[in-house]
């Protein structure tokens, strides 16, 4: 549906449902936090802890990228320049590195890993690894499209 063309009067009516949608998400975001602060006030192992904890943190970043979408649909809007991306480039693609050794660094750490908890703590922190490389490449990839259509 994102591609097709569709009319101003249906394109309004979509972004409406979708805004409305991102609002019960952040709803959901935010019964998610609630929940695991209480399974937090209850856990002794640092193993649910930790888990229950990085949960918790990836909800919190959820909703706040879930209200700036918000936010750039029903206030100000999504501006982002060639210029803001200038400043950052060479340090994302630093960044990009850093996130790739990373990947790498937990691959062989897995290959040696052979206690199952920790094989497990290894691949979500991998896949955090590969995801953080992605967004990173996504925001360098941003420059060449903006470049593209400013000049």
């Amino acid at each position: 549906m994102a591609l097709q063309r569709v009319s101003a009067e249906k394109r309004a009516a979509l972004d409406r449902d979708l805004i409305k949608l991102l609002r019960k998400w952040v709803s959901l975001e935010d019964q998610t936090i609630k929940s695991c602060a209480a399974i937090l006030n209850k856990a002794k192992n640092p193993i649910i802890g930790t888990l229950t904890a990085a949960i918790r943190n990836d909800s919190e970043k959820h909703k706040t990228i879930l209200q700036m979408v918000i936010d750039g649909m029903t206030k100000n809007g999504f501006v982002l320049s060639p210029d803001d991306l200038a400043g950052v480039a060479s340090l994302l693609n630093k960044h990009i590195t850093l996130e790739q050794k990373s990947i790498e660094t937990a691959t062989e750490a897995l290959e040696l890993s052979h206690d199952p908890i920790i094989t497990q703590m290894l691949k979500l922190i991998l896949e955090d690894e590969k995801k953080h490389k992605k967004m990173a490449s996504q925001m360098n990839d941003l420059k060449f499209m903006i470049t593209a259509k400013v000049t």
